[in-house]
């Protein structure tokens, strides 16, 4: 949809009489038997519906209130990626599906006193299985939206808003068509999927029991606009959010790197210095990449932190499975290759081994990595950063195994996150890449 997405005349039917939902009831079973389904609808259903079925859920022994909020605060910790803001006990993060939300999603509303409700692991997955499995019951062909009820920067209340998206265009894109004045729309993007959660949530409400509702009208002949990427397009990235962090901790940040540039050297760079130095090599291309790390981290105190705009040291994980046959790559979207795990030094790491290990379970959601302490090598390459200026990174590669069992999970800031096996890597790789993973493969003996 590149036009105006305006409808002619919309419906908003709640769908009612569903009742409890229980950890492994047939959702989509569920919504077939209460909705009467055309072509072309929207099935707007609330996240908690779809935890609930999919058994996102935390079930206590206690209702005492001070176990409960003790098991939330630690579901708090499990879901969380990336602090935003914190006031209080209250916490702003981004959660391991990418969105920046309030208690990470962790939620004690509409469940019983002593349940807990996580977000769905991933919501565009969930929306996808029940549109297809509506599809098979019911033989329509329909969008749907998984919602949940998010705060707003700036903005007083909250709404319902996408999480998950299927069979519809979550965002639309006017950019290049003229209004009625000629004017040609040069910025204006429409979250459309989150117009109709919160239009959806006029007839769900809160309180009512009503966790499913059907937006009718916006389709076409029966068919809705579908771009095929899911709710991803709703979701911004921290490189490229202008407000990646709240006012005070801002501050804190901006405080902290003018200290850091000229005061004397962090523990940080002093691990650096010490983890080059020791990575002592007869190869004549390593001894002298080695050679432009120390000579780079002696001339500059404030190395690790991204504000050195000359360059700056960053940390990767090369990710690979239980089995040691597949390493885990992400496609990253500034440069458009697939890549090992990896990012900017933060304040609270205090060796490049932290910084890799946190990068590496953020960009994963991989909790249970073993990490190898000694780095696979070191490169420097050039790089435009998210604000458009141009550098280079000095990155330290390290190697981790991930636990079996463990399913990683795509962050905001990826465009994908697949396995590939040794012998079958992607053909759009870092020019790098090839070399680190026969590094890895010597290292293990895979």
């Amino acid at each position: 949809m590149n036009g105006d997405h305006a409808a002619a005349r919309l419906e908003l039917l709640p769908v009612t009489g569903i009742g409890e939902v229980h950890p492994g009831d047939d959702l989509a079973e569920i919504v077939a038997s209460h909705a009467t389904l055309q072509d072309g609808d929207v099935v707007v259903v609330t996240s908690k519906v779809v935890s609930k079925a999919e058994g996102r859920m935390v079930v206590l022994d206690s209702t005492d209130a001070d176990v409960r909020e003790a098991a939330r605060q630690a579901a708090i910790d499990a879901e969380t990626v990336r602090v935003v803001a914190r006031r209080g006990s209250l916490r702003i993060v981004e959660n391991r599906q990418g969105l920046v939300l309030a208690a990470a999603g962790v939620d004690a509303s509409n469940v019983a006193r002593n349940e807990l409700a996580l977000l769905p692991v991933d919501p565009d997955a969930s929306a996808a299985l029940l549109r297809e499995q509506l599809r098979e019951r019911l033989g329509v062909t329909v969008g749907v939206v998984v919602t949940d009820t998010l705060g707003r920067p700036w903005r007083g209340g909250v709404i319902d808003q996408a999480i998950g998206v299927a069979g519809l265009t979550a965002v639309t894109d006017p950019r290049g068509h003229t209004d009625a004045y000629g004017n040609v729309i040069a910025s204006t993007q429409v979250a459309l999927a989150d117009e109709i959660a919160s239009a959806a949530d006029l007839v769900k409400g809160k309180l009512g029991g009503v966790p499913v509702a059907i937006v009718r009208g916006l389709a076409t002949g029966g068919r809705l606009p579908d771009d095929g990427r899911g709710g991803a397009e709703l979701r911004r990235g921290a490189d490229s959010d202008m407000f990646r962090l709240g006012t005070a901790e801002a501050i804190a940040v901006g405080r902290a790197d003018a200290e850091r540039s000229s005061g004397p050297p962090p523990p940080l760079h002093d691990d650096a210095v010490e983890v080059v130095t020791a990575l002592a090599t007869d190869d004549v291309v390593e001894a002298a990449v080695r050679q432009a790390f120390l000579g780079f981290l002696a001339a500059r105190s404030d190395a690790t932190w991204r504000s050195c705009v000359p360059g700056h040291l960053t940390a990767s994980t090369l990710v690979v499975d239980p089995t040691r046959e597949a390493v885990l790559l992400t496609l990253h979207p500034r440069v458009g290759m697939w890549v090992q795990l990896g990012g900017h030094c933060e304040p609270g790491d205090q060796t490049m081994l932290d910084a890799a290990a946190r990068e590496a379970r953020e960009e994963s959601g991989l909790g249970s990595l073993s990490f190898d302490p000694t780095p696979l090598g070191l490169d420097v390459h050039p790089i435009t950063c998210s604000l458009g200026v141009a550098t280079r990174h000095f990155d330290v590669r390290f190697l981790a195994l991930s636990a079996p069992g463990a399913e990683p999970v795509r962050s905001a800031e990826s465009l994908d996150l697949r396995w590939f096996p040794w012998a079958d890597l992607p053909g759009t790789t870092s020019p790098e890449l090839p070399r680190l993973v026969a590094a890895a493969r010597a290292r293990i003996g895979a």
